[in-house]
């Protein structure tokens, strides 16, 4: 039986420069907003603060923009999109579960965004690696890519398996490549990573790869 994907339990680690970063950048918002609290509305804002790339927080931002958009429709938590956007609350708000409903805030949670954050701060120190590896693998996938738009490119298993192909990775089984494609989409504890609505796709975009390399240990200390 071929080998199982592991996952990096170090990965989910907090350094403490990071949490230092992401304390002064919800500080830093507080003086300039003159609030006691910080709302998921601020997210995108600390996100630059701390100088993430757009490509890692693209998704987040567009689920804040449609959760404001439609909290107040009745036929919104009914939407597959309310799940990605109920996994984003539950990841960065202080809202809580009451007789198996989500009791919906917007206020932050720090404790969970120091940890949010962590995953976003490895990607943006790492980036260069993650881009060079990633414009490898899509290239070897065949497609006929145009470098300045490598990060909007995503691939299917059947891309991966050209990839594995092209790369002569023969020690790696097509069950390992399923396994990188379902730990691109949750975090260590198995919880909703990648918050892009309306996707019931099963493929791996560079911010899906770069979970992948953080999983496998590439970023640990």
């Amino acid at each position: 039986m071929p080998p199982k994907f592991r996952k990096s339990a170090e990965y989910a680690r907090v350094p403490a420069h990071a949490e230092t970063e992401v304390v002064d950048a919800y500080a830093e918002i507080l003086d300039s907003t003159g609030n006691q609290d910080l709302v998921l509305r601020d997210i995108p804002t600390l996100l630059r603060t701390l100088q993430i790339p757009s490509c890692f927080t693209r998704d987040v931002s567009q689920c804040i923009e449609w959760f404001y958009a439609t909290q107040q429709a009745k036929l919104a938590r009914k939407s597959a999109n309310w799940a990605v956007a109920e996994q984003l609350l539950r990841h960065l708000t202080i809202s809580v579960t009451i007789n198996g409903v989500l009791d919906v805030s917007d206020v932050v949670d720090l404790d969970k965004l120091v940890k949010f954050c962590n995953r976003l701060i490895k990607f943006r120190d790492n980036y260069l690696q993650i881009a060079s590896n990633w414009a490898l693998f899509v290239e070897a996938s065949g497609i006929k890519i145009d470098k300045t738009k490598m990060a909007e490119y995503n691939l299917a298993l059947s891309d991966l398996v050209k990839v594995k192909n092209s790369l002569q990775l023969d020690d790696i089984s097509d069950s390992i490549l399923i396994d990188m494609l379902g730990c691109g989409r949750s975090n260590v504890d198995g919880e909703l990573f990648n918050y892009k609505l309306s996707s019931g796709a099963l493929e791996v975009g560079i911010k899906d790869f770069a979970e992948v390399l953080g999983l496998l240990g590439h970023y640990d200390e």
